[in-house]
């Protein structure tokens, strides 16, 4: 797969973590329309998607995401995952990783999942438009995917599919775990 295909990838699957109002689905359908390689499983979630209710998207979001209650079935911060807590050290750690390629981040988001693919999502664009920086980009991805991602996107991942009460966010669980686990056992 080319660095900008991956690119694309990532910034789909982060788009995929918004809140679900009336930009959603055309945000996911443009985010599709960019990947030309292995789309079925992205089209089935984008389907899966647009066959929800919009109020129903939204409080499955809530409940997943924000605020479920008597607890959030999966908070999407690396922070949480790994340390019970936000912004702690691996909130620190993401965000050093950020200010080596000059990206800044709102404070709140940092360790958030979207915002961390997202960022792999620039490093793959960038290695697709620079050689002389590909060979740093794809390691520093390789290096961040690996002291990051795997080490709690395999639990959010188990814990989305285990608690999704919509189909969407089950398969949405599924396509990452398609998806990263294989960056993960390359990184």
């Amino acid at each position: 797969m080319t660095p900008l295909q991956k690119a694309y990838r990532y910034k789909f699957l982060s788009r995929c973590f918004a809140y679900p109002n009336e930009a959603f689905i055309p945000a996911l359908n443009e985010a599709l329309g960019k990947i030309d390689a292995d789309r079925d499983p992205l089209q089935a979630l984008v389907a899966a998607f647009e066959k929800e209710d919009a109020e129903a998207l939204q409080a499955e979001y809530t409940r997943l995401f924000i605020n479920g209650y008597p607890h959030t079935v999966c908070p999407p911060y690396e922070s949480v995952y790994l340390e019970k807590r936000m912004h702690g050290e691996a909130t620190v750690a993401v965000a050093a990783a950020y200010a080596e390629w000059e990206m800044s981040v709102e404070p709140g988001l940092i360790d958030h999942l979207a915002t961390e693919l997202e960022f792999l999502a620039f490093l793959a664009s960038a290695e697709s438009l620079n050689k002389a920086v590909s060979k740093d980009t794809r390691k520093a991805m390789e290096r961040f995917t690996r002291q990051h991602l795997c080490r709690w996107i395999p639990q959010l991942i188990a814990d989305l599919k285990a608690g999704a009460k919509l189909d969407c966010y089950r398969i949405l669980g599924e396509v990452m775990e398609n998806i990263l686990a294989k960056d993960c056992k390359t990184a």
